[in-house]
């Protein structure tokens, strides 16, 4: 039996798609993360078929069995008869078997892989596809007993964070922001000629701030203070906009990161970011409300 068609390469395939799917998402370019999710989908649903029985990724057309034969090693066959089942019926083998559950989310996905339903390039239907992917991912996976970590490798943490039904929304989408982020700045420092001290974390002594034009609906004027190690992402100095709350306190409203190009917006997402920022903002509080001449 061609080499191609074993469990072993169909896994591969599916890790390989599964991590250009990821890549994707980050640019953001949704067309193509559909694309590659539910190439990855297809992949790791055919390797976990053949991994319960060879001929169950065999196309049957026209009620013809020579391509269960040809799996099972009987037959040889032509590089051109060679089928092997499609998405959807990939996965509704997988059904029938009880690997998988009906999922509408899933069968969407699989659509939008073939073509049936368009993703537009900012289509937020898209966007949300995550979720499915992961944790059918994952379902599949354990169905093999293959770890999880060994088939996401980098992207590990950010696909549990997709699946974690104790997490708000606003969570998953943050943490996966953050991974995107990590990983494209990792993408573009790979092999510059660059010293350690920059490449890995590059801090700089002290802070700086500047005071900006107060937003309306807050109580006097908005600090931005750059400095330290802010960004959740890639743990380099963030520029944080802060703005004043009741009494001597502060409240951080943006977090923008020069260096991974991380955006987070509203405190909500900054809280959901888990970023460290108490020294950003003793700063900026220390600038709001001390003897700083703000002209």
């Amino acid at each position: 039996m061609d080499d191609s068609l074993s469990y072993e390469s169909f896994y591969q395939g599916a890790k390989k798609a599964a991590h250009k799917a990821m890549d994707d998402h980050g640019h953001p370019e949704y067309d193509e993360f559909a694309l590659h999710a539910g190439v990855a989908v297809e992949k790791l649903a055919k390797a976990v078929l053949a991994a319960k029985n060879p001929v169950y990724v065999a196309e049957i057309r026209n009620n013809s069995a020579d391509m269960v034969m040809y799996l099972g090693g009987h037959v040889q066959l032509g590089e051109e008869k060679i089928r092997t089942v499609g998405a959807a019926e990939a996965i509704k083998r997988l059904r029938k078997i009880g690997v998988l559950q009906p999922d509408a989310d899933l069968d969407t996905l699989i659509e939008m892989r073939n073509g049936a339903v368009h993703a537009a390039p900012d289509s937020t239907q898209a966007k949300r596809m995550i979720s499915p992917l992961a944790r059918t991912i994952e379902t599949l996976l354990d169905s093999v007993s293959r770890p999880l970590d060994e088939f996401w490798g980098r992207w590990t943490q950010a696909v549990k964070n997709a699946v974690d039904e104790q997490r708000d929304a606003v969570f998953q989408d943050v943490q996966l922001r953050i991974s995107q982020a990590r990983h494209r700045l990792e993408d573009r420092l790979e092999g510059l000629p660059l010293p350690n001290e920059i490449r890995l974390q590059p801090k700089m002594s002290g802070f700086n701030f500047f005071f900006g034009s107060a937003n309306p609906d807050a109580d006097g004027d908005v600090v931005s203070v750059t400095g330290g190690a802010g960004c959740p992402a890639c743990g380099r100095e963030a520029q944080v906009t802060v703005e004043p709350t009741s009494g001597s306190s502060a409240v951080a409203v943006t977090l923008a990161c020069p260096w991974c190009h991380l955006h987070l917006n509203g405190p909500e997402e900054i809280e959901a970011s888990e970023a460290d920022l108490a020294v950003s903002l003793e700063v900026a509080e220390a600038a709001l409300y001390g003897d700083y001449d703000k002209d």
